[in-house]
């Protein structure tokens, strides 16, 4: 029994070792930003890429170090310029402060307009940009270093993403702090997705490559996606898969798809049109050589576990083993089922959110007219919006007459906020959700998230009406 007993003992320590490696493991991932319908985009179609170190922080948007526990590390942005007092050619941003425009990922705004990210950007820039950021960097409403705050007020993301290691984080920390950190923008050959190349490289040589055909000779956001994707499937132990950061609802409008060079001469008529004979070669360049999408990648491989089984699967399908393939068919939908819900869980939440309108219409809190409208058009423009020191947003009366409302998750449900129009603005939120198409509302993780903070809003809210029924009865009677 002796020797059993120092087998156990040593099994263990190994699954205690291994806990610790897997704690150890950081991740890498390039973002894929979808294009707005400004600037360079609006012409290329291109769009923006960063790339995301979670093992890297900062002590200052020029400067990095190992993070540290509890912190989520940085995303790295390269742009022309960010208009800050050096040129400098990257800046570290949260990745929270770079999604949302706050630390904590529950103090992001339920409702996304252009006062809010103002304010958000402002909050940025004296907290962290005081030491670099000064006369027109920090009056300027155009200056570059804001498209790096909130991005998903006004864009979807696409996140590819594999596992790191401590000493491949210390390695980029050291790589990037020795060069200079001086601005060498170049459309041509070194822009935003050159830089993002030359970090996710650095990490896996070779993972992120540049499609020169369908990018007349330079590096597309797009296309370092896809080589990176293409890479991550090659290699499943690095846990590749594949999140989307879906565009807040409000009032920007939404984005649209990445596209590379061929796709959109072949797609977009302000080229198309102009150039009728160019069309036919783009579209046969792009469809033989350049097809990538974001989505179906996104549909794929939602999870680490999924490109494991994917690779699994395919070997399985090698070796002629069909009752085992079919097996690992099965697990697959339902490790995707399980990130991304099915249409039938989907369905579901609408008519319960029907439901909810309904109801919320029959007890007062929402009038009928307004239940299929625009909720926040009608709460907003009557509300100051104001932060609290670590982030939460709040609505508040500009007469100065009338309780707050939580305009975040965190302060939503604080005492101070009004439980009713709390939860006029959540049902709105979800009911913008479901409203989008599939490609553009929140994955299912995110989704429930808003759903659980509306339905603790809607009992808190049901709990109030007896006691309001009887205040209005007793005002009658008098």
């Amino acid at each position: 029994m002796k020797p059993l007993g120092q087998i156990a003992k040593w099994t263990v320590l190994v699954f205690l070792l291994a806990g610790v490696a897997v704690a150890a493991q950081a991740e890498v991932g390039v973002l894929l930003n979808e294009a707005l319908h400004t600037g360079a985009s609006r012409w290329t179609g291109a769009g923006h890429t960063a790339v995301y170190v979670s093992g890297v922080c900062a002590d200052s948007p020029v400067s990095l170090r190992p993070c540290r526990k509890g912190e989520n590390g940085v995303v790295l942005t390269n742009y022309s310029s960010f208009d800050e007092d050096s040129s400098y050619e990257w800046n570290a941003v949260p990745l929270n402060l770079y999604l949302y425009g706050v630390e904590d990922e529950r103090d992001r705004t339920l409702y996304a307009t252009p006062t809010v990210r103002w304010v958000l950007e402002e909050r940025y820039r004296e907290r962290y940009l005081g030491g670099i950021c000064h006369g027109p960097c920090a009056t300027r409403p155009g200056a570059l270093w804001r498209e790096s705050i909130g991005t998903t007020f006004d864009r979807d993301i696409y996140m590819f993403v594999a596992r790191t290691t401590p000493e491949q984080d210390r390695a980029l920390i050291a790589r990037l702090m020795q060069a200079p950190n001086v601005n060498r923008y170049n459309a041509m050959r070194n822009n935003c997705a050159d830089f993002v190349s030359l970090v996710l490289n650095s990490y896996y040589p070779g993972a992120a490559r540049p499609d020169r055909v369908n990018d007349f000779g330079m590096t597309s956001p797009k296309a370092i996606a896809k080589s990176f994707a293409r890479y991550g499937a090659r290699h499943p132990e690095t846990g590749f898969h594949v999140v989307r950061y879906s565009q807040i609802p409000g009032e920007f409008r939404p984005s649209a798809d990445n596209r590379k060079g061929t796709e959109e001469l072949w797609r977009a008529n302000k080229w198309r049109v102009p150039f009728p004979f160019v069309a036919p070669v783009a579209a046969a360049s792009y469809l033989l050589s350049g097809r990538f999408n974001p989505e179906k990648e996104l549909q794929q491989r939602p999870t680490a576990e999924a490109t494991r089984l994917m690779a699994e699967l395919r070997q399985t399908k090698r070796n002629g083993n069909a009752p085992l393939a079919a097996a690992l068919e099965k697990k697959l939908q339902a490790e995707r089922a399980s990130a991304l819900g099915t249409d039938a869980v989907w369905r579901e939440y609408a008519e319960k959110l029907r439901q909810r309108k309904e109801e919320a219409a029959e007890s007062g809190a929402l009038a009928m007219d307004r239940a299929r409208g625009n909720p926040e058009a009608a709460i907003l423009p009557q509300k100051w919006i104001t932060t609290e020191p670590g982030g939460g947003l709040w609505l508040v009366p500009r007469d100065g007459h009338g309780p707050k409302i939580g305009l975040s998750e965190s302060t939503l449900l604080e005492g101070p906020s009004d439980v009713r129009q709390g939860y006029v603005l959540a049902l709105a939120r979800v009911d913008a959700e479901l409203r989008r198409k599939p490609k553009n509302r929140a994955t299912l993780g995110f989704f429930r998230r808003d759903w659980a903070e509306m339905e603790k809003l809607r009992l808190e809210s049901l709990s109030m009406q007896p006691i309001r029924r009887a205040e209005n009865a007793s005002g009658e009677a008098q």
